[in-house]
């Protein structure tokens, strides 16, 4: 018997709801379930796969699952520390994929007490209570042109062993809850940097939308060439000029994953961390190694080498002995991908023992992310590893920069593919039982103004097929509404016109809700670091919307209607309690029915009803008033909590 992939020991289910499991087992064979009393049976089809569903249950844990064929312990599978509580799914592009341990920065790496990314996953690890009751399962990334039955990952506690490895505004958005509902939470991360919300999409979603059915219509027609089937990773490097393949393997030869090896002129490399970024060597093969000692009690214990990805590819060695590995090419598909290898137990002697990396990088960034630790399969110890290693460059080929020529659609373009995220990432996870959903992404379709103001139809139509396949026609949606960044490749305003798609998606869906990041946008940066404060939103809106938590402020300031006075405009708002101007650039904007937009030179606030008077003197009977109209913009307008309002275009009653 196989159970679906979010079947594990440490899993968390929904309360309150009927929890489905399902897998596959032998063919027309009776299959129950049992969860601490509570039972579901039912008949597996003709090819075997099964689904039943458990009552609901009130929260709390730990408790054991049991699904077996009827009489058969051979057809059987018993998990154990199952928790119920609140389970919501993370999804969305590179702003919610980042790590609470990554560092994405372009600029040098800071010292650990200055990076905010840093001090931010400090405070997380302070401040988590419980971090048995709060888990993560990653879903690791894949891309696919036919729907998948299974996806990898682990369900993980948010202990400081494994929070560095999970998202940031997800962890930071269950603690959130967590805080509030002392209840425990599960997070499901499915996410992947760069992507189009269409990758999202199923089919039938891409092709009841008509802002997309050309893409549903293109990706059938991609589905009858041979070479979208094909894992063409090296095809993304083939104008690579030099051909920076990977020489061989020298350094092995060398010694330099031995014990005894002398690295004392080697240099010192901060993991996490990229090696690019400390200075050490550029694209190529890097060395890293770390000295570590092994207590007397662990004397013949199995091991395993746990950490967080090598971009691109890696071997990895323990005293010398090769351990493991992930990559070979050109494939740039592991970069992101956990590493965990085991560590026989005739390798384990008390003393001094060294782990060794060859990490190699044939462009891009080349980094080691995320915590390492060497784990005791015995005893459950650790050792933490991360920290300063001892590196050397085996081949350094400098930065490269690979001008790569992608087809508009296809496995070799995956994040700007329709379809391919849900196959891969979403599929596998239907129908489990989840109370909502958050999202962080947009960045991917605001290029055009055109792309950004059809995302309000194409996001509402992934939500509305992400509820019909949960099972939850209600599930709550909640957006992060995008940072400002002063992009380079997007219209002017682009952004802008995204940001109002994403508000009037949720002013007009009653389960949708937006959480705005407007305020914590780096201008350089489209990786801000200030990921605290978006899960603590995100968090925030949950408790109001979805949790009744009326003591909570769900947002910022809210527009709610302009009203003509003479030449000037009321603007009316909700949650707008001590609501407050900061000075700065003047971001409120009106037109006539001209279309052309003026500033603002009279810009007055009533905080006690929560009012904004503006004007113009080039504009005498104003039609429409924006703000924030931009992609980079530092707001002015905040409520009493601290919450920036949203950018907005609104028409005059």
């Amino acid at each position: 018997m196989i159970l679906g992939s979010l079947f594990q020991n440490g899993a968390v289910f929904q309360q309150g709801r009927d929890i489905p499991v399902w897998g596959r087992t032998l063919p027309q064979k009776s299959v129950i379930a049992v969860l601490d009393g509570s039972k579901a049976q039912t008949l597996s089809s003709a090819d075997g796969f099964f689904i039943l569903y458990l009552p609901p249950h009130d929260a709390g844990g730990p408790f054991v699952l049991t699904v077996q064929v009827q009489g058969d312990e051979n057809e059987k599978v018993v998990l154990e520390d199952i928790l119920v509580g609140e389970v919501w799914l993370a999804s969305g592009q590179s702003n919610m994929a980042y790590k609470l341990g990554s560092d994405w920065r372009a600029n040098p790496v800071l010292p650990a007490d200055k990076a905010l990314g840093r001090i931010q996953e400090k405070q997380f690890n302070e401040m988590v209570m419980n971090p048995e009751q709060l888990r993560v399962y990653t879903v690791a990334e894949r891309a696919s042109m036919t729907p998948e039955e299974f996806c990898v990952g682990c369900w993980h506690q948010m202990d400081s062993w494994h929070s560095a490895d999970v998202s940031a505004v997800a962890v930071w958005f269950g603690l959130g809850l967590q805080y509030q509902l002392n209840v425990p939470i599960g997070i499901i991360d499915s996410s992947w940097g760069g992507t189009i919300a269409e990758a999202w999409m199923s089919m039938q979603a891409l092709m009841a939308c008509p802002e997309t059915r050309k893409d549903a219509l293109e990706m059938q027609k991609l589905c009858r060439d041979p070479e979208a089937w094909q894992n063409l990773a090296s095809r993304f490097y083939e104008n690579d000029p030099d051909g920076h393949a990977d020489p061989g393997n020298t350094g092995v030869g060398m010694g330099y994953a031995g014990m005894d090896f002398d690295d004392s002129d080697w240099k010192d490399m901060e993991i996490p961390g990229s090696w690019i970024r400390q200075g050490i060597a550029g694209n190529g093969v890097v060395w890293i190694r770390k000295k570590v000692e092994i207590p007397e009690s662990w004397n013949g214990c199995t091991l395993s080498l746990q950490g967080g990805a090598v971009d691109k590819q890696d071997v990895s060695y323990f005293n010398g002995v090769e351990i493991g590995g992930m990559g070979e090419g050109f494939d740039a598909g592991y970069y992101g991908y956990p590493r965990c290898y085991p560590i026989p137990a005739e390798l384990v002697k008390p003393g001094v023992a060294v782990v060794a990396i060859r990490a190699y990088s044939f462009a891009y960034d080349g980094a080691v992310t995320g915590r390492w630790n060497l784990v005791n399969e015995v005893t459950g110890e650790r050792i933490e590893l991360s920290g300063k290693w001892r590196a050397k460059a085996e081949y350094d080929w400098g930065i490269v920069q690979i001008a790569v020529q992608k087809k508009s659609l296809g496995i070799e373009n995956p994040t700007k593919t329709p379809l391919t995220m849900f196959n891969g990432m979403i599929n596998p996870l239907l129908p489990y039982a989840l109370r909502g959903a958050i999202w962080y992404q947009g960045e991917s379709n605001a290029e055009t103004a055109a792309r950004a103001r059809a995302y309000r139809d194409v996001l509402q139509a992934m939500i509305d097929d992400w509820r019909f396949r949960f099972l939850n026609p209600q599930m709550p949606f909640i957006m992060v509404q995008l940072a400002g960044y002063e992009s380079t490749t997007a219209e002017a305003g682009a952004w802008a016109e995204l940001r109002e798609s994403q508000r009037l998606l949720a002013l007009n869906d009653p389960d949708t809700f937006m959480a705005s990041a407007i305020d914590v946008g780096e201008k350089n940066d489209i990786h801000p670091e200030n990921k605290l404060d978006v899960g603590k939103r995100l968090a925030m809106s949950a408790l109001y919307h979805v949790y009744n938590c009326e003591e909570v402020v769900p947002s910022g300031p809210e527009i709610v209607k302009a009203q003509s006075e003479n030449s000037s405009v009321r603007l009316y708002f909700k949650y707008a309690e001590k609501l407050q101007l900061k000075s700065g650039d003047e971001l409120f904007e009106l037109s006539g029915a001209d279309g052309v937009f003026h500033p603002a030179d009279k810009v007055e606030l009533d905080d006690e009803l929560g009012i904004v008077t503006v004007a113009s003197a080039a504009v005498s009977e104003p039609c429409r008033v924006r703000y924030g109209w931009k992609n980079w913009l530092e707001p002015v307008l905040f409520n009493g909590a601290g919450m920036p309002a949203s950018s907005f275009e609104i028409t005059l009653n």
